[in-house]
């Protein structure tokens, strides 16, 4: 059974925070509009080594940029949602630039199918709920497979956006490989 009446503490104290926030007007400084500043949307990792560090290590301030977290940076269907917010970006925003940055030492690079099945059964997931996802057309090990090399992950994410049907053609795509540790960022070739 699925608990949605209570709070963890960890919201809990993200909550008395926000409320601190709006009340000190903490929230000025950042503001700004919905267009980026520099025509720039990044299609990232969701890893939390890059919450600040890809930021800050390619100078970015709020207001900038787009940025699209997403397991392994991986734009992996042409109709899902990552291509959904790019072509938004492009279209409406005027994003000029995408780069496609993946990092070293990513979580989603070796995951399988049967592995995350069973973790989800571990966490309470009945068998009969994973059959019928199953049953409905859905491969897991297709699904949730990592992708191994993440030079080749970014190269076919940076091809499905540049190739797209309704991509217009004077976007700029780019892929990258940031460190992890250190923030440095080399490109991949594409």
């Amino acid at each position: 059974m699925r608990n949605e009446n209570s709070l963890s503490q960890t919201i809990e104290t993200l909550l008395e925070h926000n409320r601190t926030f709006v009340a000190e007007r903490a929230y000025e400084r950042y503001r700004t509009d919905k267009y980026p500043d520099k025509k720039l949307c990044i299609v990232t990792c969701m890893d939390t080594r890059l919450v600040e560090l890809l930021p800050a290590a390619l100078g970015l301030k709020n207001g900038d940029a787009k940025i699209i977290k997403v397991a392994g940076a991986e734009v992996s269907h042409p109709f899902g949602s990552v291509m959904r917010s790019l072509l938004i970006a492009v279209c409406e925003l005027g994003v000029e630039d995408i780069m496609i940055v993946a990092h070293s030492s990513c979580g989603a690079q070796h995951m399988d199918g049967s592995s995350m099945v069973k973790a989800m059964e571990d966490l309470g997931v009945e068998e009969d709920r994973i059959k019928l996802a199953q049953h409905c057309g859905v491969d897991f090990d297709r699904w949730l497979a990592g992708f191994g090399d993440a030079e080749k992950a970014v190269r076919e994410s940076v091809s499905m956006v540049r190739e797209h049907p309704v991509m217009p053609p004077n976007v700029r795509v780019t892929g990258w490989i940031m460190d992890s540790e250190t923030g440095e960022i080399t490109p991949v070739h594409c």
